[in-house]
């Protein structure tokens, strides 16, 4: 579970990871699989989700949600969407077929998904969601939309657990390529290279393909059937797959944990304020460290305690001594952060400025615009204007009397 992070699927360019909460596994059972995928407004606990999608090879489902946010412009990007608002509507619009869609509200959608898992399932015990993502959200953003309806337990009744297709390639795959995205494994296994997986439907058909290919290759003996020929409900599959599942109930506290670290890490607001309203790099740098604070449960009173206790040592021996998953110049700039912001007679430490950037409060004087340059170049060069009022020049009448006119002598 992640709270910032752009991507669903994962780029060739990105290196292996390990993930942070690997599958507690489930006992081996009459269970199904199915594809399954979301397009989300974000990848935070509270975005939401804006299109739902699964897939069996006899059956598929898909339908676009109508959030009630707009879309986080990475994301709106990535899923080739945005929400256009008019003077009456939001709709939801394709940013490839340049096309409205069809959607519902969230809890229709749930429903009707909902639905279309119990017919699914049928005679087995349960659904097992295969999905495909580096660092793993859409669980859990699935169990908080479920919970705003009141929807877990018969989502529970039906779904017997989440699986990671990423953990799976990463751990039969690891002897052959670096990388475990989506895009890298569909072309490895799948021979397939023209795939972008910008939708969630690419996604739930990818993930399960993947997932069915990588449990045939463990058989001895090879069937000549592609992912498309299995059910999903042959018991080498299913118990290839139980390993690498996670339970509803681990995913449930997994989520509770992960809340209660987000809380201790908004206590440092304060702190990390400014450095989180920078740079891209110094945000990923200052949320880096107060996730380390947050997961070696040092909250802001704690290491407050610390200081007024002993100042600046104490704040060195907390993290020293709490932090054992810390490089030693991250726990420096650490205590520098910490230690700045505590002491009055210290200047809290401030994000450094790039090259070239235009700071507001630094402007020069503004230039003239165009058009006001060029109204007062034609006003010291009207004819009539007068060097000491050129005003009274232009709008004052000039009679008779004050018009002197010369003889013209006639030859």
């Amino acid at each position: 579970m992640v709270q910032n992070d752009s991507s669903n699927s994962g780029d060739e360019s990105s290196p292996p990871v390990i993930p942070e909460n690997p599958a507690k596994g489930i006992d081996s059972g009459n269970f199904r699989l199915v594809g399954w995928g979301i397009d989300t407004t974000g990848r935070r606990l509270i975005d939401e989700i804006c299109q739902i999608a699964a897939y069996t090879p006899t059956s598929q489902f898909a339908q676009y949600i109508m959030p009630f946010a707009d879309l986080n412009p990475i994301f709106s990007r990535k899923h080739s969407m945005r929400v256009v608002n008019t003077v009456r509507y939001r709709r939801l619009k394709d940013l490839k077929t340049n096309q409205y869609v069809k959607t519902k509200s969230e809890i229709s959608a749930l429903t009707d998904f909902l639905q279309w898992l119990e017919e699914v399932k049928g005679d087995c015990d349960g659904v097992l969601l295969v999905y495909h993502e580096i660092r793993k959200a859409s669980p859990g953003m699935l169990l908080e939309s479920l919970r705003r309806y009141s929807l877990v337990e018969r989502f529970s009744n039906v779904v017997k657990g989440f699986t990671n297709g990423f953990n799976i390639a990463q751990a039969k795959c690891a002897n052959t390529t670096k990388s475990f995205s989506l895009k890298v494994m569909s072309k490895v296994l799948l021979n397939k290279e023209d795939e972008i997986f910008s939708n969630a439907v690419e996604r739930a058909r990818a993930s399960y393909d993947i997932a069915v290919h990588l449990a045939q290759g463990e058989r001895q003996e090879l069937e000549a059937k592609a992912s498309g020929d299995c059910t999903g409900q042959e018991p080498h599959i299913v118990g290839f797959m139980c390993p690498y599942t996670n339970s509803i109930s681990a995913e449930e506290e997994e989520i509770a944990g992960f809340k209660v670290l987000l809380e201790i890490q908004n206590t440092y607001r304060p702190v990390f304020g400014a450095l989180l309203r920078a740079s891209k790099t110094e945000r990923q740098k200052a949320s880096h460290l107060r996730r380390l604070l947050a997961e070696n449960n040092i909250s802001y009173d704690k290491s407050k305690e610390a200081y007024e206790k002993n100042a600046k040592e104490g704040l060195g021996e907390l993290i020293k001594t709490e932090i054992a998953n810390a490089k030693d110049e991250e726990l420096e700039e650490l205590l520098e952060i910490l230690d700045c912001f505590f002491d009055p007679e210290k200047k809290a430490v401030q994000p450094k400025i790039r090259p070239g950037y235009n700071n507001n409060n630094n402007r020069g004087p503004r230039r003239k615009s165009y058009n006001q340059n060029k109204n007062s170049t034609s006003e010291s060069h009207s004819p009539n204007a007068s060097s000491d009022n050129p005003e009274s020049a232009e709008t004052s009448p000039r009679t008779d009397a004050e018009v002197k006119v010369e003889p013209v002598e006639v030859q």
